[in-house]
């Protein structure tokens, strides 16, 4: 049975009250708030609630709610990019960690990327899905402006239509749900004056001084903001990795297994190396059984996939060296996919497999991968 978020509320610069919910145990991430949002109801969906459960393993996550919509104070008139960037310094000074991750879902990008720059010494790093970095990437202003007037118009068939943009391929209840969902949570106004705040977000003029390294995750089929979004974004960003899942959903809890361990993985590194201890040599309740073809941890037998097996295998056949994702490729795969992000899908598996040893394989950022012998989370 999952554990139910703890919510509490807190007042920002403006005088409003602003709801927030954290789960979890371990270094901070921050999800800054996307286009609609209800921190307590969002987590009665099974999809929503096992994504971020499985995104928060070993880490203290803290989702929000922006002022006007879920449990914050709903009457607050438009909010302007400043008044975004203000509220994330606002709930970041809340917890008044030293330093902290950011997840950023879709509109939460180019907000992320401000405060971010802003506060180098405080966020780590900066995992991006579905996002982009001007909201004129997003589409046309004849299309902002026809999708603003159908949900000003009609909420109920503008929920709906945007319910069919974010979920193409949902069933009639995903997408029922959605659109109930997102009428409960705003009003039509301001979800509209929202999704204008959307478009006219900036952020082309600060993300080359970001210092923080970056993953930017994206479904190639994404419709509600496109993959050539995603790629401009990972572009421009000067320390970024870009990985492109399959797939046309744009919330990444939809199906979204892989996109919570990857953003896991990347989101807990720096925190994870440096609460690990080295083992000099491998322990007898942790160790690369090659003959059996699995992992046994702790007097249990975990089972690898082939392509889990050959990954792990040139990995430890190389100890202590880098080894390049090309050469993983062609190793694993026999041929090479310049560009591909399977590796970091397989590897991702690998760490989840190896639980509190899944910092024995280090991520050399720009390089590779290297099993670092075996290493153990304290």
């Amino acid at each position: 049975m999952s554990k139910t978020p703890q919510i509490g509320f807190l007042r920002d610069r403006l005088g409003h009250s602003v709801a927030y919910a954290e789960h979890g145990e371990g270094p901070l991430v921050i999800c800054p708030s996307w286009w609609v949002s209800h921190v307590e109801k969002d987590w009665r969906h099974e999809s929503f609630r096992r994504f971020f459960e499985r995104l928060g393993q070993g880490m203290r996550v803290v989702r929000y709610d922006r002022p006007g919509v879920g449990l914050s104070d709903r009457d607050v008139g438009q909010r302007s990019v400043e008044d975004e960037v203000a509220l994330l310094d606002d709930i970041a000074d809340r917890f008044g960690e030293p330093r902290y991750a950011l997840f950023a879902i879709s509109c939460a990008g180019p907000i992320s990327i401000r405060h971010a720059v802003g506060r180098p010494d405080r966020v780590s790093r900066i995992c991006f899905y579905g996002s982009f970095l001007n909201g004129e990437d997003i589409c046309t202003p004849e299309v902002q402006q026809a999708v603003c007037a159908v949900v000003r118009a009609h909420w109920g068939i503008g929920s709906r239509a945007l319910a069919d943009i974010f979920f193409p391929e949902a069933s009639r209840e995903t997408l029922d749900a959605f659109s109930s969902q997102t009428r409960d949570a705003a009003s039509a106004e301001a979800a509209a004056d929202l999704l204008n705040l959307t478009y006219a977000m900036r952020a082309a003029d600060a993300v080359d001084a970001l210092p923080q390294q970056a993953l930017v995750i994206h479904r190639n089929g994404d419709r509600a903001i496109p993959f050539a979004a995603g790629r401009v974004l990972a572009s421009r960003l000067p320390q970024a990795r870009l990985v492109t899942l399959d797939g046309s959903a744009h919330p990444p809890w939809l199906g979204g297994d892989e996109i919570a361990d990857l953003a896991n993985d990347f989101l807990s590194g720096g925190e994870r190396r440096s609460s690990t201890q080295t083992v000099a040599n491998p322990p007898a309740d942790c160790h690369f059984d090659e003959a059996n073809r699995c992992l046994r941890i702790e007097g249990r037998e975990v089972a690898l996939t082939p392509l889990e097996f050959g990954v792990m295998r040139a990995l430890a056949s190389a100890e202590r060296q880098v080894v390049s994702r090309d050469t993983l490729l062609e190793r694993v795969w026999n041929q090479p996919f310049e560009g591909s992000n399977r590796i970091d899908v397989v590897i991702s598996a690998l760490r989840r497999k190896l639980g509190p040893w899944s910092a024995s394989i280090e991520t050399v950022t720009g390089h590779g991968y290297r099993f670092n012998r075996w290493q153990r989370r304290a």
